[in-house]
């Protein structure tokens, strides 16, 4: 067990809520063996995996940190392939914010304007997130996490 609470912004939980949605769907409409293998589901599983218990393991990983604008942001991507979760961490208070994971519109190409490096730099760029736990902007945005 982590020792970190687990919040997450708004985008994060419509993203997740949405995966969600697309593997209810596939339970109802395919064979157990297919859906048990279908890639959303697969991907779904990783990513509550990776939000649950592989981040807050360790959130300050090197393999997490990233660099110039970014660099007070974390990601995961580790068994994602195109996927990427963003989030931020503090260790006073313990707590791990997640603030974005790409959709099947932003899918990792380097260049690409919907990259979603690209995607969360805009976003960044216009205030819809800050790596800042105490700022009320954020905690007005921040909902419980898990999943």
């Amino acid at each position: 067990m982590n020792n970190y609470y687990l919040k997450a912004h708004e985008l994060f939980v419509q993203r997740i809520s949405q995966l969600k949605d697309q593997v209810r769907k596939l339970h109802a409409s395919l064979p157990k063996e297919e859906f048990i293998h279908h890639e959303t589901v697969k991907l779904a599983a990783r990513i509550r995996r990776a939000t649950l218990e592989i981040i807050p393991e360790d959130p300050n990983r090197p393999e997490y940190l990233l660099s110039r604008e970014l660099k007070k942001y974390r990601r995961y991507k580790q068994g994602l392939q195109r996927y990427r979760i963003m989030f931020c961490f503090s260790n006073r208070p313990s707590i791990i914010i997640y603030l974005y994971v790409n959709d099947r519109d932003h899918l990792r190409k380097e260049g690409d304007k919907n990259d979603p490096y690209e995607e969360f730099k805009k976003m960044l760029r216009t205030g819809k997130f800050s790596h800042d736990t105490q700022n009320s902007k954020m905690q007005s945005w921040l909902h419980d996490y898990q999943d």
